[in-house]
């Protein structure tokens, strides 16, 4: 007889997203974000949503800057250099209210192409933008 705590964390584990599915979604939500704040005056949103959006792009680079053995070096690489040309534009989006979300709308749109793009490269080990 299998105890009933395992079997509610068997449950969870079997419908629990992989971290590539979980990377997708954060994705996906910032995506939405930074496309409801273009379309909106309220300087707040616009705040908030860059606040989010340097944050995400800050633990992508902190993950990614130290070899775990689950990327490539050039994987690592490249992560790196999208985090800092998402991080140096959305400075100047926050510094200039008039500056376009477009250009980090695209770079979202792009990573998550990429993750949805290889099902399984990495999936459970999370060696995707975030945990590379």
């Amino acid at each position: 007889m299998i105890h009933p705590a395992l079997r509610a964390y068997q449950t969870v584990t079997e419908s629990a997203l992989t971290g590539r599915e979980a990377e997708s979604v954060c994705f996906r939500m910032l995506i939405d974000e930074l496309e409801a704040a273009s379309q909106t005056s309220d300087p707040h949103v616009r705040n908030r949503v860059l606040d989010r959006h340097q944050r995400l792009w800050s633990m992508i680079m902190r993950a990614n800057i130290l070899d775990n053995g689950l990327a490539v070096e050039d994987d690592r690489k490249l992560f790196v250099r999208m985090a800092d040309q998402a991080q140096k534009y959305g400075i100047r989006a926050i510094l200039d209210s008039s500056l376009s979300l477009m250009p980090l709308i695209e770079i979202a749109e792009n990573v998550l192409a990429g993750l949805e793009m290889v099902p399984g490269r990495g999936n459970e080990q999370g060696t995707g933008p975030a945990s590379a």
